[in-house]
C-alpha cells in the first residue's frame, strides 16, 4: 500500500442520511409517544406565534377505521418549509427558546413508527394549502425527494396529519390512555387558550400536586438557577411533600419531571434520584409511598436533560447534576417522614388537605447544592401519643377516659412483644378497661342515671354480675345486641382464666375481635376514636 506523504483532498463523501434510519426508531415509539410528539409541534408552532390566538388540538383515534388524525390551529406551514415537515434534524425552533421540540426528528420518525402511511395537509395563514404524502414506497426508494401537492383551499392556520395502516392496532382502552396521557403531559399548557380534545371531548389538566399539610411536614419548594456557562441559565424549581392521592398499586410517588412546562418521566424509583442508597431515599416501599417530588425546569431547549422522545431524563447531563444534591436530600427526608407516619396516615396525613408549600431561601442552599433544612419534629411518637392526639378533644371534656386511651395503647404495646403469654394479658386488660368504661359512664351520665338512684350500693349490686350492668347500659343506649353477645363471651373466657382451674388458650384472632367490640363501645358511649 503507498504511503502517503501530506494531506490530499478526495473526493467528497456523501453523509445524506439512509432512510433506513426511519426504520430503526420505529421500537423508540409507540402510541403515547407518537401523539405526543405530534402536540408538541403544535404547542411549539403556537409559541413561536406569540400565542396570538387560541390553541386547538383535535385528536382522533378511530378504533372502526384504525386511524390516527392529529390537526391544529397553531399556524400551518408555508410552502418554503414544507421540507421541515420530512427532513431529519429539519425544525424552525430555536434551540435557544424556551420550547420543546429541538432534535427536528419527532414527528417524522413518529409518524414513520405509528403507520405506513403518513398524509400532512397544511395552509400558513391564509395562504397556498398543501399536501405530502409519507408512504411505504417513499420509505423504500433511496431518494430524499418527496412530491408535495397543491390542493383546495384548507383550513388557514391549520395542520393535520392522518396516520393509516397503523402498525398496532388502537383499542378503546388504548384511547382512554391517551386521554389521560394527554391530560398529565400538557397540565401546564391546558386552559383557557389551550384545548385539546381526543374524540370530540375536551381533556382536563391532570396534575400531581396533591400535597397533604400536616403540621410540622408541610410540603417545601426551592428555586435554583443553574448557570451552565449559557447567557441563559436554568431555572429549577423542585417541590417535595407528603401526598393524599397514594395509590399502592399504582405506584403513584417518586420524581416527576417538567421540562419547559412539558411532563417528561413520572414516578422515578431509581438510584439516580435517590432510592437504593441506605442513606438516602432506601428501597423503594409502600412505607415511604408518600413522598412525591416534583422537578420543573425551564430555560433553552439546548439545555434541556431530556432524549430526543421526550420520555426519558439524562442523568448525567450537565442541567440535572446542578440540581442532584438538593432533590436527592428531599427525596430521602419525605420519603423517612412517610415512613414514620405508616401507621398515621389517615388522621396524621390524609386530613390535612389545606396548607400552604414552604418556601426554602435560596440562600438555605450551599455552593454545593445541599439545603441547610431545620431539624425533623420528633418522629418516634408511641401509639399511645397517638391515640391521645387523636382524642385531645374529647380527653380534654371527659377527662375520665384517659385510662381507656393508654390502656388500649397497651394492649397494642403488648402485641408488638415477643411474651408467649401476650395475648392473655392483653383479653384481661381490654375486659377490664371495659367493665370500667362501663361504670365511668353510669358515674358521669347523671341525666341518664341520677345519682340518688345509682348511688354506692346501688353500684355495688349491679356490678355484681356483668350482665345486671349490661341490662342498665342497654335500657338507655342503643347498642346492637351482637356487640354485647361478643363482650359476654370475651368475659366468659376471661372468667376461665381467672377462676377455672383448667388454663385456656386465647387467640391472636380473639384479641383482635374484643379489642375492635370494646373500641365501638368506647366510640359509642365517650365519643373516643380508637
Amino acid at each position: 500500500m503507498a504511503s502517503v506523504d501530506r494531506k490530499t483532498e478526495i473526493a467528497p463523501i456523501n453523509g445524506t442520511p439512509v432512510k433506513r434510519m426511519f426504520w430503526s426508531i420505529i421500537s423508540d415509539y409507540g402510541l403515547l409517544t407518537g401523539v405526543c410528539e405530534l402536540v408538541d409541534n403544535a404547542i411549539d408552532l403556537w409559541n413561536r406565534g406569540e400565542r396570538k390566538r387560541p390553541l386547538t388540538v383535535l385528536v382522533d383515534l378511530n378504533v372502526q377505521q384504525q386511524t390516527i388524525t392529529v390537526r391544529d390551529n397553531a399556524g400551518g406551514v408555508p410552502r418554503d418549509s414544507l421540507d421541515l415537515l420530512v427532513t431529519p434534524g429539519g425544525s424552525a425552533n430555536d434551540p435557544e427558546a424556551e420550547v420543546i421540540g429541538l432534535f427536528g426528528v419527532g414527528s417524522k420518525r413518529a409518524g414513520v413508527a405509528l403507520g405506513e402511511y403518513v398524509e400532512i395537509k397544511t395552509r400558513h395563514s391564509k395562504g397556498e394549502s398543501f399536501e405530502i404524502n409519507i408512504t411505504k414506497d417513499w420509505l423504500a426508494d433511496g431518494g430524499w425527494e418527496m412530491p408535495a401537492y397543491q390542493i383546495p383551499d384548507f383550513e388557514p392556520n391549520a395542520t393535520q396529519v392522518v396516520i393509516a395502516q397503523l402498525r398496532k392496532p388502537i383499542s378503546v382502552d388504548g384511547v382512554e390512555a391517551v386521554r389521560q396521557h394527554l391530560a398529565e403531559v400538557y397540565k401546564g399548557f391546558l386552559g383557557a387558550d389551550c384545548t385539546i380534545e381526543v374524540n370530540g371531548a375536551p381533556i382536563a389538566p391532570l396534575g400531581f400536586d396533591t400535597w397533604a399539610y400536616p403540621p410540622g411536614f408541610e410540603p417545601v419548594r426551592v428555586a435554583l438557577s443553574c448557570d451552565l456557562g449559557h447567557p441563559k441559565p436554568i431555572q429549577a424549581k423542585i417541590t417535595a411533600g407528603l401526598i393524599r392521592d397514594r395509590d399502592a398499586a399504582e405506584g403513584n410517588y417518586g420524581v416527576y419531571f417538567y421540562l419547559n412546562g412539558r411532563l417528561v418521566a413520572k414516578e422515578l424509583k431509581t438510584r439516580d434520584v435517590g432510592y437504593f442508597v441506605s442513606t438516602e431515599a432506601g428501597v423503594p416501599h409502600p412505607d415511604a409511598s408518600l413522598c412525591r417530588v416534583i422537578v420543573e425546569l425551564n430555560g433553552p431547549a439546548r439545555l434541556m436533560p431530556w432524549n430526543s422522545s421526550k420520555s426519558q431524563i439524562d442523568f448525567g447531563h450537565e442541567a440535572y447534576l446542578c440540581i442532584r444534591p438538593s432533590l436527592i436530600q428531599l427525596v430521602s427526608r419525605f420519603s423517612k417522614i412517610s415512613r414514620h407516619l405508616k401507621n398515621d396516615r389517615e388522621d396524621g396525613v390524609f386530613k390535612y388537605d389545606d396548607g400552604a408549600v414552604q418556601h426554602i431561601d435560596p440562600e438555605e442552599v450551599t455552593s454545593a447544592g445541599r439545603i441547610v433544612l431545620p431539624p425533623l419534629p420528633k418522629l418516634n411518637k408511641s401509639q399511645i401519643e397517638k391515640l391521645k392526639a387523636r382524642n385531645k378533644t374529647v380527653l380534654q371534656t371527659k377527662p375520665w377516659t384517659l385510662g381507656m386511651v393508654e390502656a388500649f395503647g397497651a394492649v397494642d404495646a403488648i402485641g408488638r412483644q415477643k411474651l408467649e403469654t401476650g395475648n392473655r394479658i392483653a383479653l384481661i386488660l381490654l375486659d377490664s378497661t371495659f367493665e370500667i368504661a362501663l361504670k365511668e359512664f353510669i358515674v358521669h351520665e347523671d341525666s341518664l342515671f341520677p345519682p340518688r338512684t345509682y348511688d354506692q350500693t346501688k353500684l355495688t349490686q349491679i356490678f355484681a354480675r356483668r350482665y345486671l350492668v349490661l341490662n342498665e347500659i342497654k335500657a338507655k343506649v342503643s347498642i346492637p345486641d351482637e356487640v354485647f353477645r361478643l363482650c359476654e363471651h370475651y368475659y366468659g373466657i376471661r372468667n376461665k382464666l381467672v377462676h377455672e382451674r383448667a388454663t385456656v388458650d386465647v387467640t391472636t384472632s380473639d384479641v383482635a375481635n374484643y379489642r375492635l367490640v370494646v373500641s365501638r363501645v368506647l366510640k359509642t358511649l365517650f365519643g373516643v376514636q380508637i
